[in-house]
């Protein structure tokens, strides 16, 4: 007697942990990055938020799709001057030394390189805000880079934690050119419910608990943390409300002064 085997759809497959999650943060962000790339002329946006609010993973997304159109770039702590900027974008393509004699010599370089209607993403760009010890200036690297981005044609993408977004307010010449900023001040409950949608988390309970210790310093890494935990504290059993306690207790995400 033939037997009839149910095949299983896709959408009955468990998402793993750790998978891209469509969030709604990140189809925000994602939202901004499109607009600024189909743009008919030189534009760009600004991406801030608290650490771990999902920022590099949904620009290092847009990237991968729209390949070689896109260039990433994160700026370093005290790098953020537009002469280091310029020689970082510069190793890009294998200038490992100083070869510019001049801020002007090497915007128009950076720009040829870049090339018109690429779009270069700036992570860490609250980095950028810094002063030059020489003229005392502050942030002289995002105006330069948008001077840059002027003569070569191309698109800018400045992302950074919360202090990225004052500082651009405090430059007119740059916040007026902005198109449609993306501001998270803190993880939001829905997206933790899209990171553990179609695992053994994805219930109001855990979600819950997930959220709080979402909006602990390190954000969405800490649920990505604390259910690889509870899985293991698991094993083979399905997770229960108590292996996430125990992982919560842990990686020591409880509030202070609950009792385990």
């Amino acid at each position: 007697m033939t037997q009839h085997l149910r095949l299983a759809k896709a959408s009955d497959a468990r998402r793993r942990l750790g998978d891209w999650a469509d969030t709604e943060t990140a189809r925000d962000i994602i939202r901004s990055l499109d607009l600024v790339y189909e743009a008919d002329r030189p534009s760009m946006t600004m991406i801030a938020g608290a650490p771990g609010v999902g920022k590099t993973r949904a620009i290092r997304r847009f990237c991968e799709r729209i390949g070689h159109e896109g260039i990433y770039i994160q700026a370093a702590s005290g790098e953020g001057t537009a002469w280091n900027l310029a020689h970082s974008l510069g190793n890009l393509w294998g200038y490992a030394k100083p070869h510019f004699s001049c801020h002007t010599e090497a915007r128009q370089e950076i720009a040829r390189y870049i090339g018109t209607g690429r779009v270069l993403i700036v992570d860490e760009a609250q980095y950028l805000n810094q002063r030059n010890k020489k003229t005392g200036q502050v942030g002289e690297a995002f105006e330069w880079l948008r001077a840059a981005a002027e003569a070569g044609e191309f698109k800018l993408v400045f992302c950074g934690d919360m202090s990225l977004a004052p500082a651009i307010d405090s430059m007119p010449q740059l916040q007026s050119r902005m198109m449609r900023p993306v501001i998270i001040p803190s993880a939001r409950r829905v997206d933790v419910a899209g990171i553990v949608k179609g695992t053994p988390f994805d219930n109001a309970a855990s979600i819950d608990a997930l959220h709080a210790v979402a909006r602990l310093k390190g954000g969405l890494r800490n649920v990505e943390n604390v259910t690889r935990i509870a899985l293991l504290f698991a094993g083979s059993e399905p997770p229960r409300a108590e292996h996430l306690k125990a992982a919560i207790h842990d990686m020591k995400l409880a509030p202070k002064g609950r009792k385990a």
